[in-house]
C-alpha cells in the first residue's frame, strides 16, 4: 500500500472535486510523522481529528445522503453524476482513501506511539479510539482493507488485505484496550484544550474527567455500533453476544453529547466547516453553485410530509418556484434531467438545521462524527433485541430520546419532538402504533435515518445496506447498474496501481460486505 507521509488539516472541497477529494488547508502542519522532528503529539492530534471530520462531514456525508434518499442533484447541474448514476470508478474516491489512510490513520498512529513513549495515556487512548473509528469507516465503505500490515510506512508498501470481519474483531479489541488505559484524574496527562478539538471545550487541562469520561462514553457507543452492525449475521452471533456482555453496566453518549470536530471554524475561505465549505454559502452569504446543485430527494421530503414531521422545514428549505402551486417543500427524483419546468428553483435546498446561513454562523457548525441521537437509537435497538437490559419500556424511552436529540440538533426542542411522536398514529413514528412484527425495529432504523439526514449520510446509507430500511429507496434515473443500488464503492486507483496484487477483485453491485443484508 502506497502511503504518503504528510499531516493534513481540514479538507475543503473545491468545485472540481466536490465529492471525491480534499485539499490541504486548515490546521496544516508540514512535518513528516515518520521521521524524527520536533512535532509533538499535541500538535498532530487536532490535525488528525480534523482530517477525519473532513471526510465524514463532507465527502462521505454527501455520498451517503445521495444514496440513502435524502439528497439529489438539481436537474440543471451535473456535480453528482457518479453518485446518481452509480458509475463509480477507481478514481472517484481515490483522494478520500488517501485522506483516511495517509493522513488521519498515520497521524493517529504517530500520536499513539509518541504518547505511549512519553506516558501520556489519554492522548494514546484518543488516538486508538479514532483508529477504531476510521477503520470501521473503511470496512463499511470498501470491505476488506489493509489492517494488520497497515500504517508501517516505508517498511511495507504492499500491505495485505485483511478480511472485514477480522478487522471488526480488531476494532473491538482496540476500543476495549483504549478504555482500559484512560486516566480521568491525571491532569498533566491529558491533551490540551487546543489538542482535543472534540471534547476539549476549555475544560481538558483542569478537569480531565469531564473530557475523558466523554471519550469513554463515545468509545462504548462506537462499540455498540460495531456490534449491532454485524448482529444480523448468524455466523457472528457468538461474537456479538460476547461483545455485549462486556458492555453490561457501561454508559453511552448522554443527551446533548454530540461528537463533533471543531478546531474553530471561521467565515473565511478555506476555514469553513467541511460540509459548509463543500455545499454552503460564500463569505458574503450568497449561494454557491454547490449549494444550488444540492436538493432534497423526493423520497425523504415526501416521507417527512406524509408523517407530518416538523423537521421537514429544518432539513430542507422551501422551493422558490415549486412546480405545483401551493406546495412548499418539494424533492427531486434522483437522476431527473433539466427541462423548461425542472430547474433548481423548483426544488427544496438543504435546510437551515443542517446548513445555516453564514449570518447564523453556519460555517462554524461542527463536523459530527456521531450524534447523541444515533447513540440512543443504537441503545433502543440493543435493548429491543435483548442485548442490553431494560425491556420494552427502556427501548421505547431510548427511541423517543433519540427523536428528541434529533430535533434538538436541528435547532428545535425536545418538547416539539414529544408532541410529534405522542400525537402521531404512524407506525414509523409512534412506538405504540408499531405493533406489527418487526415494526419497532423498522421504526428505530427509519428514525435513525431521519436523524442522520445531512449530518452523517454514510451512516444512513450503511444502515440501509444492513437492514433494508427505509424500504423502497429510489433508484436513480439513467443508472449504470441495471437498477441496483451499490453495495460498496470501488477500490481506489492508488491501491490498484501500487498494491494491485493484494487488492480484492469485486463487483460493487453484487459482492456484499460481510454484514450486509
Amino acid at each position: 500500500m502506497k502511503i504518503k507521509y504528510i499531516i493534513k488539516g481540514i479538507a475543503v472541497l473545491s468545485l472540481a472535486i466536490a465529492v471525491s477529494g480534499c485539499e490541504k488547508n486548515f490546521l496544516e502542519i508540514n512535518d513528516n510523522p515518520n521521521t524524527p522532528t520536533t512535532t509533538t503529539p499535541e500538535l498532530v492530534l487536532p490535525a488528525a481529528l480534523a482530517a477525519t471530520g473532513g471526510v465524514v462531514n463532507n465527502s462521505f456525508n454527501i455520498l451517503g445522503n445521495l444514496l440513502a434518499g435524502n439528497w439529489a442533484q438539481s436537474p440543471d447541474f451535473a456535480f453528482y453524476q457518479p453518485q446518481e448514476t452509480y458509475a463509480f470508478t477507481s478514481g472517484t474516491y481515490n483522494t478520500v482513501w488517501t485522506n483516511i489512510y495517509a493522513d488521519a490513520l498515520n497521524d493517529f498512529r504517530y500520536v499513539e506511539t509518541q504518547s505511549a513513549a512519553s506516558g501520556k495515556v489519554n492522548a494514546q487512548a484518543i488516538a486508538r479510539i479514532m483508529q477504531a473509528y476510521n477503520f470501521q469507516i473503511l470496512v463499511d465503505t470498501w470491505g476488506d482493507v489493509p489492517y494488520t500490515e497497515a500504517l508501517k510506512g516505508t517498511d511495507l508498501l504492499t500491505a495485505k488485505y485483511d478480511k472485514a470481519e477480522d478487522i471488526y474483531d480488531g476494532i473491538l479489541s482496540t476500543i476495549d484496550a483504549s478504555i482500559a488505559i484512560i486516566n480521568t484524574t491525571a491532569t498533566g496527562d491529558n491533551p490540551s484544550t487546543t489538542s482535543d478539538i472534540v471534547f476539549g471545550n476549555g475544560t481538558v487541562t483542569t478537569a480531565p474527567a469531564v473530557a475523558m469520561n466523554k471519550w469513554i462514553r463515545f468509545a462504548n457507543t462506537l462499540k455498540l455500533r460495531v456490534l449491532l452492525r454485524q448482529s444480523l449475521i448468524p455466523s457472528r452471533a457468538a461474537k456479538v453476544t460476547a461483545g455485549f456482555a462486556t458492555l453490561a453496566g457501561k454508559t453511552f453518549l448522554a443527551a446533548g453529547e454530540n461528537v463533533g470536530v471543531n478546531p474553530g471554524y471561521l467565515n473565511q475561505a478555506g476555514k469553513y466547516s467541511p460540509l459548509y465549505g463543500a455545499i454552503g454559502f460564500q463569505v458574503n452569504g450568497s449561494e454557491t453553485s454547490n449549494y444550488q446543485a444540492t436538493r432534497g430527494n423526493k423520497y425523504a421530503v415526501d416521507f417527512l410530509l406524509a408523517n407530518a414531521d416538523p423537521r421537514v422545514e429544518l432539513l430542507y428549505r422551501p422551493a422558490v418556484s415549486p412546480v405545483v402551486a401551493g406546495t412548499t417543500y418539494v424533492g427531486v427524483y434522483p437522476g431527473t434531467t433539466a427541462t423548461t419546468t425542472a430547474r433548481k428553483d423548483n426544488f427544496s435546498p438543504v435546510g437551515p438545521g443542517v446548513l445555516p446561513a453564514s449570518t447564523n454562523n453556519g460555517f462554524a457548525k461542527p463536523a459530527y462524527l456521531m450524534t447523541a441521537a444515533e447513540g440512543f437509537f443504537l441503545q433502543a435497538e440493543a435493548i429491543l433485541k435483548g442485548y442490553l437490559p431494560g425491556g420494552a419500556a427502556a427501548a421505547q424511552t431510548a427511541y423517543q430520546t433519540g427523536i428528541q436529540e434529533s430535533f434538538k440538533l436541528l435547532g428545535s426542542t425536545a418538547a416539539a419532538a414529544t408532541t410529534y411522536y405522542t400525537t402521531s398514529t404512524q407506525p414509523l413514528v409512534s412506538w405504540a402504533a408499531a405493533t406489527a412484527a418487526g415494526r419497532q425495529f423498522e421504526a428505530i432504523i427509519v428514525q435513525k435515518w431521519v436523524s442522520n439526514n445531512g449530518f452523517n449520510g454514510l451512516e444512513a446509507w450503511t444502515e440501509y445496506r444492513r437492514t433494508g430500511f427505509p424500504a423502497n429507496l429510489p433508484i436513480g434515473i439513467n443508472n449504470a447498474s441495471g437498477g441496483k443500488l451499490p453495495l460498496r464503492i470501488p477500490y481506489p486507483q492508488n491501491e490498484l496501481a501500487n498494491n494491485g496484487a493484494n487488492v480484492p477483485v469485486i463487483d460493487i453491485f453484487t459482492n456484499k460486505i460481510f454484514w450486509e443484508k
